[in-house]
């Protein structure tokens, strides 16, 4: 067989997660992209390869190819797995959960956060399951400082003000936060 063995322990199962469409309903999130197997063309030639595939919605690549400050939720059929954020947009985004190889693991040159979001992908698409990217435009909080006597202005990142209240809400309504956001909202 070509694709890799699926790790058992990150068969994770999300059933009893909040519903992605609260978030959608609520707070304004879309959905950004699908996420499927790379073609078993590329593991042939590159068995080491990273099996995620991110398709993005139609009309919506200049969204996912854009470096801004979004609130992002990984679900897997329709229940939220993880809330997250990002300052450099989801493409960006997804290009380092790509370095979460089994290979970069091993010689322990990728985060634990990148692999895990990789295995848990992977089991899930493995298993039949939907696996979707949500996303919030977070809204770009300019400001002007005084910097040696000149004036500068520059978006503040306030991503993780809005990553860390986001996981908040969830576990006020759930006890918990996501299963796979145990370091979300820190900066």
């Amino acid at each position: 067989m070509v694709l890799p063995t699926v790790l058992t322990e990150y068969n994770t199962d999300f059933s009893q997660e909040m519903d992605v469409s609260y978030f959608v309903e609520k707070y304004g999130f879309y959905k950004l992209a699908d996420a499927d197997l790379k073609s078993v063309d590329r593991f042939i030639k590159n068995p080491e390869v990273n099996p995620i595939d991110y398709k993005v919605v139609k009309g919506l690549e200049q969204q996912y190819d854009t470096y801004r400050e979004l609130i992002y939720i990984l679900a897997v059929d329709g229940k939220v797995a993880k809330i997250g954020g990002t300052y450099v947009g989801m493409k960006g985004r997804h290009q380092s959960y790509n370095c979460g190889t089994r290979k970069a693991r091993a010689k322990g040159t990728c985060s634990v956060t990148n692999y895990n979001i990789t295995e848990t992908q992977y089991a899930a698409i493995m298993s039949g399951k939907k696996v979707e990217w949500y996303v919030f435009d977070v809204p770009e909080a300019v400001n002007t400082i005084n910097v040696w006597g000149e004036e500068v202005t520059y978006n503040a990142k306030t991503f993780y003000k809005y990553e860390s209240a986001l996981c908040d809400k969830y576990a006020a309504l759930t006890g918990h936060y996501p299963l796979l956001s145990s370091n979300s909202g820190v900066e």
